[in-house]
């Protein structure tokens, strides 16, 4: 028997499932974002790699340099033009190679704040030399 005046509970389950597919969806919206930040680390890290291993397997120069920079940015796709490699601690016997990429991001920086930094990926490699 319904009392004079009382609504019942009639949608009162709606502001639940609305709360509840909210959470949710941020929730995959933060692993997402995880995710391509792995993803995003780990290609500028191979890239980066590579790079630093053919100059050290060739003859070196500004010419090794620049092909394998090129190659480092084809591998890298679109995202390669926002990738800047820096060659400053190479010597003779070590090619040291900085690549430095700005992290892709879903989120908002209210969200994520400083915590989504740079990519920054430091690669040292031994000169090959033939004896």
């Amino acid at each position: 028997m319904r009392r004079p005046g009382h609504r019942g509970e009639h949608g009162s389950g709606a502001l639940g499932t609305i709360l509840g597919a909210g959470v949710f969806l941020l929730l995959m919206l933060f692993a997402v974002q995880v995710l391509v930040g792995l993803y995003a680390s780990s290609v500028v890290n191979a890239a980066t790699y590579d790079a630093a291993k053919a100059v050290a397997g060739s003859d070196g120069g500004a010419a090794a340099v620049a092909v394998a920079e090129a190659n480092a940015r084809s591998q890298l796709g679109d995202y390669g033009r926002t990738v800047t490699f820096d060659w400053s601690g190479t010597t003779p016997d070590v090619v040291k190679l900085r690549a430095r990429a700005q992290r892709p991001s879903f989120l908002s920086t209210v969200l994520t704040g400083p915590v989504l930094g740079d990519i920054v990926r430091t690669v040292t490699v031994r000169v090959e030399k033939l004896r």
